[in-house]
């Protein structure tokens, strides 16, 4: 059974490069990108296992996706992004979805996680990465049809035009924007010249958290890294509810206080960083709300 397993966790996964509109032309696969959290999953012959895309085990969050590919052949690797779907927003509950990984498991009652199949790493005794994102794609619809209904293919199409409509009528569902890949391509991870293209339709952007400014249990601000190299402190002060989760985030994870005269303020670092979410005003001292967390990256 160990030999079906050509590819283990944790396994590199490809990450998008962002993009400001969806490319044209034939040959592209565009996919509808959701608000969740990016994984792995792989059939070992000892069970599932489910990873973060900074290759964490977060088996433990997601026990329905691991039950749902509980049938499928040792040697499944799935690349997807775990969601929740809440009835009561009519949209993907990213917050249901991140208590998960602040408690470790999902609480008692909690609404299921469902795992958006994108693509396929590996089958039994076969890597599949180096093969084109056609052949990926056909083996992966297949693998979904015998998995359960936690598991599911992406909504896709090779229309641009279709694509763009997308972003405009199922944005307020959760749809954060597209994310298009050549059908010839293989999966390899850190090649820009395979590297697949997001467009967000959302106003935020991935920042790295350096640390906080204020009390560990519940900080004032964030101090963040932008995309560009920047560093910010977070503004205005955090509300109640996300200083508790920051604070919750970042327990005993925290350095001695210093003092940053280039920032002109004091704040604790954070011993690794993570990815949150923030809005940005443009400009050449940016204005930077804090959003969310994203621990999960």
């Amino acid at each position: 059974m160990s030999g079906a397993l050509v590819v283990r966790l944790p396994v590199e996964l490809v990450r998008p490069r962002a993009v400001e509109s969806i490319p044209d032309g034939p040959g592209w696969h565009h996919s509808v990108k959701l608000d969740g959290w990016r994984v792995a999953l792989a059939v070992t012959g000892e069970g599932v296992r489910v990873q973060s895309r900074s290759k964490r085990d977060v088996t433990p969050q997601f026990p329905e996706l691991a039950a749902a590919a509980a049938g499928l052949e040792a040697g499944t690797v799935i690349d997807g992004e775990a969601v929740v779907w809440s009835e009561e927003q009519g949209r993907f509950d990213f917050e249901a979805l991140q208590s998960r990984g602040l408690a470790g498991r999902p609480r008692r009652g909690a609404p299921g996680a469902v795992l958006v199949a994108f693509d396929l790493l590996a089958a039994p005794y076969t890597d599949l990465r180096p093969s084109p994102l056609r052949t990926r794609w056909a083996r992966l619809r297949d693998v979904v049809e015998q998995a359960g209904p936690e598991i599911q293919t992406v909504l896709s199409t090779e229309d641009a035009e279709q694509a763009r409509a997308w972003t405009r009528e199922l944005r307020p569902r959760g749809v954060e924007g597209i994310v298009s890949k050549r059908w010839d391509s293989a999966y390899r991870p850190g090649d820009r010249r395979a590297a697949w293209r997001k467009m967000r339709v959302s106003d935020t952007v991935d920042a790295q958290l350096l640390g906080v400014v204020g009390p560990e249990r519940r900080p004032w601000s964030a101090v963040v890294a932008l995309p560009d190299g920047r560093r910010a402190v977070t503004t205005p002060r955090l509300d109640s509810v996300a200083a508790a989760r920051l604070g919750q985030a970042v327990a005993g994870q925290l350095g001695e206080e210093v003092r940053d005269a280039e920032l002109d303020v004091r704040w604790r670092p954070l011993a690794e960083t993570v990815t949150v979410e923030v809005h940005v005003r443009p400009g050449r001292n940016p204005l930077v709300r804090y959003a969310r967390l994203r621990p999960e990256m």
